[in-house]
């Protein structure tokens, strides 16, 4: 494994580079997730090294080593990994996305003519307005702002987090370290994806956890009929944290099916 830096619009992008052979099939660009970083996907990359592919991990503006000090949007974000890609003399590419990230692989497959072969999409999040997620969430906002007379308490702050947490917020408590990282957060799940979705002519492996509690099966189920040359793989008994927990059976799945 190598970490480097490449600078791109006056930002230093920290990366990992896994290549344990002579020549590589393809080239695989993994991105973590929101609020993840390249040190999570560290033994996935180095199984795959093994089998001649040459994986490349960036810590995206905002995360990991990578430092940022201004908003983002999707299209920033977009433009830096095709920037990214091509600085590399990346070929064969195959895009692996995670969580919430993968939404800029819509961006780059329709917009820049990379060399991409194929997607490979690890429960990736894209509903933003999906109704029985948002009546949960609205029930409880409404409730936490009923109580906003506890404000100058200091219990409010812990009851403010108990809330956001029940409605899956994690992300955006975190956002809140920063007003500029917030903001970006707020971008990136202000991106409506449905109808994206239905034009990606890509060769798409969708590989999905039965437990996991934050992108549900019917997610991808979505994805699977609406993605003309998608597959998709149901994995029993795991979670979200799959990359982490189980590394050698998500390579060992990937490898059965591209």
């Amino acid at each position: 494994m190598k970490e480097q830096i490449l600078e791109l619009w006056k930002v230093k992008i920290n990366y990992k580079e896994f290549w344990e052979k002579d020549s590589n099939f393809w080239d695989i660009l993994i991105l973590h997730w929101w609020w993840g970083k390249s040190d999570s996907w560290v033994e996935v990359a180095e199984l795959l090294s093994e089998k001649w592919f040459r994986v490349i991990i960036p810590d995206l503006p905002w995360f990991g080593k990578t430092e940022m000090h201004k908003v983002y949007t999707l299209s920033d974000y977009s433009k830096l990994i095709e920037e990214f890609c091509k600085k590399l003399k990346l070929e064969n590419i195959i895009l692996w996305w995670h969580s919430n990230w993968w939404a800029i692989s819509i961006t780059l497959e329709n917009r820049w003519k990379l060399n991409i072969e194929r997607l490979v999409l690890n429960n990736s999040a894209w509903i933003r307005n999906d109704k029985k997620r948002s009546f949960k969430r609205k029930i409880l906002k409404k409730v936490l702002n009923n109580l906003k007379f506890l404000k100058k308490i200091f219990i409010f702050k812990k009851i403010r987090i108990l809330f956001y947490k029940a409605i899956w917020w994690h992300d955006y408590l975190n956002a809140e370290k920063s007003p500029f990282l917030k903001q970006t957060y707020l971008n990136m799940i202000s991106s409506y994806l449905q109808e994206k979705i239905k034009i990606i002519k890509l060769d798409t492996l969708l590989i999905w956890w039965e437990l996991d509690t934050y992108t549900p099966k019917s997610d991808g189920m979505f994805m699977r009929n609406n993605i003309k040359n998608s597959k998709m793989i149901v994995l029993d008994n795991e979670t979200h944290w799959i990359h982490l927990k189980n590394p050698q059976r998500l390579v060992e799945t990937f490898l059965q099916n591209i």
